[in-house]
């Protein structure tokens, strides 16, 4: 093995290579994928927000809202809608009830530029549990203060007290990188 001493033009490029690769190692490569060394972690309606007492039928309601905090970018990774009959998990027939997930998109507001995210509009049976969230194949990505939006549209499911919808949204936010 031999060693050398670079000297010259030679010594200023191999330094640069260096410092690029300095500056390269505080890059996460995919951290939608992994969570980022900045990271912080997101479950958004694990808390009383993510419940909503059965609304009556054929009203759109807003079943939890979850806005990505300026400086962030917010991955989705898993995602719970279910329906608790009397405290346990109910009985959620196809077409029971129907909820979509919206990005900048206010219930109720039909002229607004809001969207529906792909692959969840009007989705009409539960998705997860309070035990096993379901989890996105790819997350779901979203901006600096998005507003993200679990819309739940009750058609068939009883009122009765105490009957809710529950919404939850995990996953993990990181600081948008300063370039």
């Amino acid at each position: 093995m031999s060693t050398s001493i670079l000297e010259g033009p030679a010594s200023v490029i191999a330094a640069n290579e260096v410092r690029a690769l300095k500056e390269r190692h505080r890059d996460w490569p995919y951290p939608w994928s992994y969570p980022p060394p900045s990271w912080v972690r997101v479950t958004a309606g694990a808390d009383s927000s993510g419940t909503l007492a059965v609304p009556a039928p054929a009203t759109p309601t807003q079943a939890l809202l979850y806005t990505v905090p300026q400086g962030y970018i917010f991955a989705l990774q898993a995602i719970v809608v279910e329906y608790l009959n009397s405290g346990v998990i109910g009985v959620w027939n196809p077409g029971d009830a129907k909820w979509s997930l919206t990005v900048n998109k206010p219930v109720g507001v039909a002229s607004f530029q809001g969207n529906y995210v792909q692959g969840f509009t009007n989705v009409d049976v539960p998705l997860g549990t309070l035990q096993i969230p379901w989890p996105l194949v790819g997350p779901e990505l979203f901006e600096p203060n998005d507003a993200v939006r679990v819309e739940f549209t009750n058609t068939n499911l009883a009122q009765d007290d105490p009957n809710f919808i529950k919404a939850i949204l995990l996953g993990w936010r990181w600081p948008v990188p300063m370039r």
